[in-house]
């Protein structure tokens, strides 16, 4: 059973396959070594398969519709979805995604109907949005200390040290 905004799909040999990536880079070059970062968990697909009887055309045209459903702002319609496979999965949202696929059966009476359903917001993606978000820090723009001190007045505050008393020795010699 597959029910979408409590809509029921209907249909025979109703089939659905869960499908995620885990995506990975490798790190390692030219090496043999096999460090690898975690780039994240892509959103879960749900590819459902099932059949039509051509007497049941109203259900199949119900469907498509369903499938080209936007919003007000044009945006593919998000269903709420029922089944047991989701429930597993922890999706409680999705959109139709890719292709959606209508094919006449060769020997009998019915069509063959295939599409894939997108997970919306997943449970990953709530979880990063609930993170605290780290604080941008300001970045030295790279000139060196010296060059953005202000120079001073005179020479006097400029000398310290021995460099001073030396400073004060030639004065008096001059």
């Amino acid at each position: 059973m597959l029910t979408l905004n409590s809509a029921r799909v209907l249909g025979h040999n109703l089939k659905i396959r869960a499908n995620f990536r885990i995506e990975t880079k490798e790190l390692s070059g030219q090496s043999s070594a096999s460090d690898r970062s975690e780039e994240g968990i892509k959103p879960v697909t749900l590819a459902v398969t099932l059949e039509i009887h051509y007497k049941n055309s109203d259900d199949l045209t119900r469907l498509i519709a369903l499938a080209r459903s936007t919003d007000d702002n044009g945006n593919m319609t998000i269903y709420q979805i029922v089944t047991p496979i989701a429930e597993v999965c922890k999706i409680r949202e999705v959109t139709f995604t890719d292709n959606f696929n209508v094919a006449e059966h060769d020997q009998l009476q019915l069509w063959q109907i295939a599409f894939t359903l997108a997970e919306h917001r997943t449970v990953a993606e709530k979880s990063e949005q609930r993170q605290p978000q780290p604080t941008a820090v300001e970045q030295d723009s790279g000139n060196d200390l010296a060059s953005t001190l202000t120079p001073p007045a005179n020479d006097e505050e400029q000398l310290t040290g021995f460099k001073a008393v030396l400073k004060k020795w030639d004065d008096a010699l001059a």
